[in-house]
């Protein structure tokens, strides 16, 4: 027995590795193009540069893909084995079907907390030096200066738009903020250019406007202008400032909880960032459905036909799976439906309904 789950940890491995490099393929074309359209209409990039944006968004776009990383190198691997019959020889021998899906479910259980507790952390930090990366570029300074900012804003006016740089938030104000007020049609139709920068030792959030202590004003013009107490007329509100300091998808696995804590005792709501962690913790759940579901369509024997359909039917489940957590997870992030129902409903419900499926099939 233990050879014959050390084979079947192999081919699946095998075939999720394949689902694997396929799906990176197609993400990163995908994202190579887009970025480059996106970034280059405003500055000039390399076709290196665009690679490494693309990289830099990877991980967190390859964790909202592991169900159907998990959904089709596990109908590969299993529609493989039916078809050179290891399957029938496997069960000819006694061995049950819940035996040989067993070393499969806890892969995809694996798969899914690696997923949570590795990928998502790495992701969160690829994605922020992104957003460094990509600011530089667009102000043409080198990313160690920008780097360091851990809070990043941008608010859109009339003819303006404004790019704020923090060290740090502290309920509604902003540590060491820098504004920087940008022209977004540059000379002869070039890049933005900046008209004005303001530094200051914070800026406080408060009735429609930035209040700002210790400012001190920078144009390309003219020197430094010490401006004081000041105040800068914002759109940004208290909640909303919390929200696109603190992206619920921009913030790691092991920070989540913090972030919740600080929300609560701010007064805001908490469902975003809730939802977002009960759906990393409902992630190997997801995963383990996406597999039972490509086992129940492969399982039917070649020689009776019809075992393509089956597989194909597998697929399509699983892109059902994928959906209906998506729309729960609106309907959680609406409130129209509390945040653990949202996100483990729809894993439990596929997974219940690909064993039972199993077990009618195969024990009567």
């Amino acid at each position: 027995m233990r050879v014959l789950t050390r084979y079947l940890l192999w081919q699946t491995f095998l075939g999720l590795l394949g689902a694997a490099t396929v799906i990176i393929a197609v993400i990163l074309l995908i994202d190579f193009v887009e970025t480059s359209r996106d970034i280059a209409t405003r500055v000039d990039i390399s076709p290196a540069d665009a690679a490494l944006f693309s990289l830099l968004r990877l991980p967190l776009l390859l964790q909202d893909t592991l169900p159907f990383i998990v959904l089709f190198g596990v109908l590969w691997t299993f529609f493989r084995l039916n078809r050179r019959s290891e399957l029938i020889v496997m069960r000819a021998s006694g061995v049950s079907v819940w035996r040989i899906m067993a070393p499969v479910a806890v892969l995809a259980f694996v798969t899914g907390l690696a997923g949570s507790f590795l990928l998502n952390p790495l992701g969160a930090a690829t994605s922020a030096y992104f957003e460094a990366r990509r600011s530089a570029l667009f102000e043409g300074r080198p990313v160690e200066e920008v780097s360091g900012a851990r809070v990043w804003l941008r608010e859109v006016r009339e003819n303006q738009f404004v790019v704020i740089a923090a060290q740090g938030i502290d309920d509604s104000r902003l540590i060491s903020p820098i504004f920087r007020i940008y022209n977004p049609q540059g000379a002869n139709g070039g890049p933005p250019e900046l008209e004005q920068q303001v530094h200051a030792s914070q800026a406080s959030l408060a009735g429609g406007f930035w209040q700002l202590s210790g400012a001190v004003e920078y144009r390309p013009e003219s020197g430094a202008t010490v401006l004081g107490d000041v105040s800068i007329p914002t759109s940004t509100g208290q909640e909303a400032l919390f929200e696109r300091t603190r992206s619920a998808q921009g913030v790691s696995f092991w920070r989540l909880p913090d972030v919740i804590v600080s929300a609560r005792e701010a007064g805001l709501s908490t469902r975003t960032y809730e939802l977002r962690w009960q759906s990393l913790l409902a992630q190997p759940l997801l995963l383990v459905a996406a597999a039972l579901l490509a086992i129940a369509a492969t399982l039917r024997l070649t020689r009776l036909g019809g075992a393509a359909g089956f597989a194909l039917a597998g697929g399509a489940g699983g892109f059902l799976l994928y959906f209906l957590q998506r729309m729960l997870t609106g309907l959680g992030s609406a409130g129209s439906l509390d945040v653990v129902s949202a996100a483990w409903s729809a894993p439990a419900l596929f997974a219940l309904g690909a064993l039972l499926y199993i077990a009618v099939t195969e024990d009567g």
